[in-house]
């Protein structure tokens, strides 16, 4: 399995997904990742996830693209 820092992987998924705000924060089970969409982007609305894993982020990310459409 390939490791990858933080902000390289922050910086990949605000690539895949600019209409979102992307962010660490350690919580009790180790670090999750925060998605929070941003104003302006093609759905209004606050929406925000939070997961440790960075695959279940871009699914929950592009499940809710495509719910918009």
């Amino acid at each position: 399995m390939t490791m990858i820092s933080d902000s390289v992987m922050l910086d990949e998924l605000a690539a895949e997904f600019p209409g979102y705000a992307f962010s660490t924060q350690r919580t009790w089970e180790g670090v999750s990742l925060i998605a929070v969409r941003q104003e302006g982007s093609a759905r209004s609305g606050l929406y925000v996830v939070i997961t440790p894993d960075r695959d279940e982020m871009r699914r929950t990310l592009l499940e809710d693209e495509n719910s918009g459409r």
